[in-house]
């Protein structure tokens, strides 16, 4: 499954968007400056491991660290979508004769 840039953008502002209960935010809007908190962070940051794990390299926990130091940082879907790209399984190199 790949998902582009985009896309992540708006699958992380969804769910930022569900955990505030309000509509999806977009690519640049601030999740902390919409009426997040800690708390709901750390919600977000576990529904988005749980639903791109198959996707990202390392173990749940340690990329939930990962991102709630981002999310800290730069608390915009855009800004998290760039640490979950980052944090991409890399595929497997195609061996010989292929």
């Amino acid at each position: 499954m790949s998902i582009d840039q985009s896309n992540l953008d708006t699958a992380i502002g969804e769910v930022m968007g569900q955990v505030l209960v309000r509509e999806p935010l977009s690519a640049d809007e601030d999740f902390f400056d919409c009426g997040g908190d800690s708390l709901r962070a750390v919600e977000v940051l576990q529904r988005l491991v749980e639903q791109h794990q198959a996707l990202l390299e390392g173990p749940a926990d340690q990329l939930q660290a990962v991102l709630l130091e981002a999310i800290f940082e730069d608390a915009t879907p855009a800004g998290l979508a760039a640490v979950v790209t980052a944090h991409r399984r890399r595929p497997a190199p195609a061996g010989p004769g292929h």
